[in-house]
């Protein structure tokens, strides 16, 4: 046999090591191990609901549109297409007024500027002798340039207007601003601003306008006759006089003024009118103290819209949670309350859209108006979720036909009305 191959290794014994025992463990870590497997997140509070109590079963709605609206809006088309929805949401759900909060020159210069960019007229080489011409020219531009606020008001009011009174109510430099508008159909809820006969019909809207004033008078007369209605000479009433300068229907065969209610039919609009009126706020508190209604706002909601980096899960808007509660449901006075107290007068309830960081801001330029008031939340009487999609994330224009829809299945009333006969 071959010899052994001497080995590197020493010879002595090794001996494997044993294993140590692990300890027991005790019966408190294995809880604390199965506690942290079956741990879950801490809930986040339930939102505060409110449910709130109108003095009317008649609503007349309010809205509320800040300037920002304009971010959205690269040119004057789209600018136009979204007020154009605001305006047909206004006309079908009977909006009164629609108010135009100005949030300043920051937040919507570069927007209005490229809206109104569009209808400045392209660069070109000019001669020397042309410079003053063009200048002059270009001051007339500016000069007939509108603000980011007026644009929206003035548009708004377009959609409203007869198409035969257009060129009474707006001056003419400013006709440009209507040229995407006028591509549009008209808004069909309107009884005047429907396709019949050619707006040849008995009843028209029309504009009143002072005469030429006479030699003896000293002042211009504040009352007048004479109503323009969109043809070539205007209409003098019969034994009737009404302030200059206002929007008025009118029967053109018996020449006299008329309520909308006897000249279109049984329905009404807020302050027995059709359309809406558009006024501009230039602060939080002229929302309030210009309201267009006699009694002003009875309630007022904030709508969260076009807030598209808003975060329900942040301490911030849990906060917000606790100051103004979520409205779950309008409730109107009850068949008793209204027998007791016939007289009621219609609610009128403001809707505000737009982000709260806006209001916020808006509000802290004119806190010293308001006593006792610590912050934007107390002129609010609870705020408006709107269904289908997180908050904050549609846009103004759609969340004034969404907010519309939602309130009109809120309100419902206290009394159980009598079932319908389905044999009828």
């Amino acid at each position: 046999m071959p010899p052994k191959r001497p080995s590197n290794r020493a010879d002595a014994d090794f001996t494997v090591p044993a294993k140590k025992k692990a300890a027991p463990k005790s019966a408190t870590s294995k809880v604390q191990k199965k506690s942290q497997k079956t741990s879950k997140p801490a809930a986040r509070p339930k939102k505060p609901k409110k449910v709130l109590k109108v003095s009317s079963k008649t609503l007349n709605y309010t809205l509320c549109i800040p300037t920002s609206i304009l971010d959205n809006c690269s040119n004057l088309e789209q600018l136009t297409h979204a007020l154009y929805q605001i305006a047909k949401a206004a006309t079908l759900f009977n909006v009164g007024e629609i108010v135009v909060l100005d949030l300043g020159a920051g937040a919507t210069t570069a927007a209005s500027q490229s809206a109104a960019s569009e209808l400045e007229p392209r660069k070109r080489k000019i001669k020397f002798e042309e410079a003053s011409e063009e200048t002059e020219a270009s001051n007339k531009k500016s000069a007939s340039r509108l603000s980011g606020a007026m644009l929206i008001a003035t548009l708004l009011q377009y959609f409203v207007t007869p198409p035969y009174l257009v060129s009474s109510v707006f001056k003419k430099k400013y006709s440009s601003y209507f040229k995407c508008a006028a591509k549009l159909p008209r808004l069909s809820a309107l009884p005047f601003m429907r396709h019949l006969q050619t707006d040849q019909g008995r009843y028209r809207e029309g504009l009143s306008v002072n005469m030429a004033k006479s030699a003896t008078a000293k002042k211009p007369s504040t009352r007048t006759k004479y109503i323009n209605i969109g043809k070539d000479a205007v209409l003098e009433l019969r034994g009737q006089q009404v302030p200059v300068n206002v929007r008025v229907t009118v029967d053109t065969v018996d020449k006299k003024v008329v309520s909308p209610a006897e000249a279109y039919g049984d329905y009404s609009g807020a302050n027995a009118a059709y359309g809406y009126s558009v006024r501009v706020a230039r602060t939080f508190a002229d929302i309030f103290l210009g309201a267009g209604f006699s009694g002003g706002y009875t309630q007022s909601l904030w709508v969260n819209s076009a807030d598209f980096f808003f975060d329900p899960a942040a301490q911030s808007s849990a906060r917000l949670d606790s100051k103004i509660p979520h409205v779950q449901k309008i409730i109107t006075p009850s068949l008793e309350e209204l027998q007791e107290q016939p007289s009621l007068q219609p609610a009128n309830l403001l809707l505000v859209f737009g982000k709260w960081k806006h209001l916020c801001d808006k509000f802290q330029q004119t806190k010293d108006l308001f006593d006792g008031a610590s912050g934007a939340h107390d002129l609010f009487d609870g705020r408006l979720d709107l269904p289908g999609v997180p908050e904050g994330y549609i846009c103004i224009e759609d969340s004034c036909m969404v907010a519309l829809a939602t309130l009109a299945t809120y309100s419902v009333p206290t009394w159980s009305e009598p079932p319908v006969n389905s044999s009828l």
